[in-house]
């Protein structure tokens, strides 16, 4: 499952950094972003990850994973919204199969 995470959370960031940003990214302290996406959608964090610049990724799902949100926080810095949407599934149970 980790593994999985992080191939697909890189392929997120790869795309993000590769088009070119038209509108500026939605940024603000990590608390009250937090605090908003919960009031919001009921989203939670679910996974997290520190980059090797020591900044952290946080994926945030609401239950069910109608909707899902990737946040990253800058060290020192803002947290900003990388990429969001519906119907998040988890992989690792699709991938094992049926129960035998």
């Amino acid at each position: 499952m980790k593994r999985l995470f992080g191939i697909a959370l890189a392929a997120v960031l790869f795309l993000w950094l590769s088009f070119p940003i038209a509108a500026s990214p939605v940024c603000g302290d990590r608390a009250k972003v937090l605090d908003s996406l919960a009031k919001k959608y009921s989203e939670e964090p679910v996974a997290v990850g520190v980059t090797s610049s020591g900044g952290v990724i946080e994926v945030l799902k609401a239950p069910g994973g109608q909707t899902w949100t990737i946040l990253f926080t800058y060290p020192n810095g803002p947290s900003c919204l990388v990429a969001s949407g519906e119907a998040w599934q988890e992989l690792e149970d699709k991938l094992k199969g049926p129960a035998a």
